[in-house]
């Protein structure tokens, strides 16, 4: 070889010479001949298409386009390592469709080859090995035991496990319950954990008006206000709702990814209430208790409009009281002590009255008027009470009516009785105040007529 090429440096200039003298090819031929012993002297040998004979199994970490390097985790290996690529790298999904670098995502599985010395990579595809659940709303993570409940099976937590929030890479107890996540894993070990859906937050501002009331956030989250409410939200768009002593408003809101989302309720005007809190305070306990013709469970507190309201209470062997109290405030006490009846027997007209404690007198109708007997309050018809012989006037009642008395007599026998009275008719003469009545301290005037509500007594915020 060494030979030739010395031949070769003697010839060839000799051949140029010739080539000048014989046909004037001057510079040109020159510069042809300089440019072709160049490439002859100057020729390198291609690369080996075999170097990239390292290969390993690795998860995805970051994909790098401005600088064209991969991340991966060597899983075997537990080692981190980046390498360069070029056009040339081969790219699959598991089933050796082609893929582009970008679209590796963090967290995928993958088999490798590359260039150890070069530290760039030849071939890329996603493993055929490994396993993928993805949009799991239901498990149980267990870091401390170190294991993953999926459904009905249990994995194992890789000790290197790798997860994945976006693009960013995360702690295993930054993952949250409300969390929607992706596993993946070789056999039965979970070796990452993509982040699918995450969580954000709602903090609440300028919220006074809404202390003590409730926030709604979608179906997700059902919470008291208090000021010190800041909520943990999964990323997502919600109807909101805001409720609290008559204000209810509805917002929509956004909650990104661990992004801190500021609900201003600065727009919300305090009402002033309209009603207050009554709570009664009844002896015997079990005494059937009607406000405003309404009966109601003096067990709980009841909200009723500001103003004047009536009250009657009875109950068996006791006397039955009727009273007027005012909603004035945010709460309102009204004390109820009904007395025990002296004797079973009471003289009424002239007539003897003997109670029946085992059978009862109902007024059916007319429904919805207030139902008196011998001057005591019986309820609102349709109503029952204890039964009690002889002679009684039942008295009915309503506001904007003619108030109609009736006589009946309840004889001595082991029935319960019920009665039916024609309807009232309406009542064109002057207007009153307070259902028809006009109330004062000492009695009431019902339709003309003056008669006395046993005691107008009531305790209303703390004063008689």
């Amino acid at each position: 070889m060494r030979k030739n090429l010395k031949t070769d440096q003697i010839i060839k200039p000799l051949i140029a010479g010739l080539c000048l003298l014989l046909t004037g090819c001057g510079t040109i031929g020159i510069a042809r001949e300089s440019t072709f012993e160049s490439a002859y002297e100057n020729t390198e040998e291609e690369p080996s298409p075999n170097r990239f004979t390292a290969a390993a199994r690795g998860i995805i970490q970051e994909v790098n386009q401005e600088e064209s390097t991969i991340n991966v985790w060597l899983i075997e290996r537990k080692e981190e390592r980046t390498f360069s690529y070029d056009s040339a790298a081969v790219v699959q999904d598991r089933y050796g469709s082609a893929l582009t670098m970008v679209q590796l995502l963090p967290g995928e599985i993958a088999e490798l080859t590359y260039d150890s010395e070069a530290e760039k990579v030849g071939s890329v595809q996603l493993s055929t090995e490994a396993w993928s659940y993805d949009g799991i709303e239901k498990y149980n993570l267990n870091a401390g035991n170190g294991n993953a409940v999926i459904g009905n099976d249990t994995y194992s937590l890789d000790k290197n496990i790798k997860v994945f929030s976006g693009q960013a890479q995360i702690e295993l107890n930054q993952i949250i319950k409300e969390d929607v996540l992706s596993f993946k894993g070789l056999g039965h070990n979970i070796v990452s954990i993509v982040i699918e859906k995450g969580h954000g937050y709602l903090d609440l501002v300028n919220d006074e008006a809404l202390m003590g009331g409730w926030i709604e956030v979608g179906q997700t989250i059902i919470q008291q206000i208090t000021p010190e409410t800041f909520l943990t939200v999964p990323e997502g768009s919600y109807h909101v709702r805001l409720t609290a002593g008559g204000i209810d408003e509805s917002r929509v809101i956004n909650v990104e990814r661990n992004r801190e989302t500021v609900l201003d309720l600065g727009d919300i005007e305090i009402k002033q209430p309209e009603n207050g809190k009554v709570l009664f305070s009844v002896v015997p306990e079990n005494a059937m208790v009607y406000v405003d013709e309404v009966r109601v469970d003096t067990s709980y507190a009841v909200r009723l409009p500001f103003g004047l309201h009536q009250v009657t209470a009875s109950a068996s062997g006791y006397d039955t009281i009727a009273q007027y109290f005012n909603v004035e405030g945010e709460t309102t006490t009204v004390k109820l002590q009904l007395e025990e009846s002296i004797e079973d027997t009471a003289t009424v007209s002239g007539n003897s009255a003997q109670n029946d404690s085992y059978h009862t007198i109902t007024i059916e109708a007319p429904a919805g008027v207030e139902v008196y007997q011998d001057n005591l309050y019986m309820g609102i018809a349709p109503v029952t009470y204890t039964k009690t012989t002889g002679s009684h006037v039942i008295t009915l009642r309503k506001a904007g009516y003619i108030t109609r008395s009736h006589n009946i007599e309840v004889e001595e026998d082991e029935r319960d009785l019920k009665y039916s009275f024609p309807d009232l008719e309406p009542d064109n003469s002057t207007t009153s105040t307070v259902s028809g009545n006009s109330a004062g301290s000492s009695g009431a005037t019902v339709s003309g007529n003056s008669t006395t509500v046993s005691g107008n007594s009531s305790t209303v915020s703390g004063n008689n």
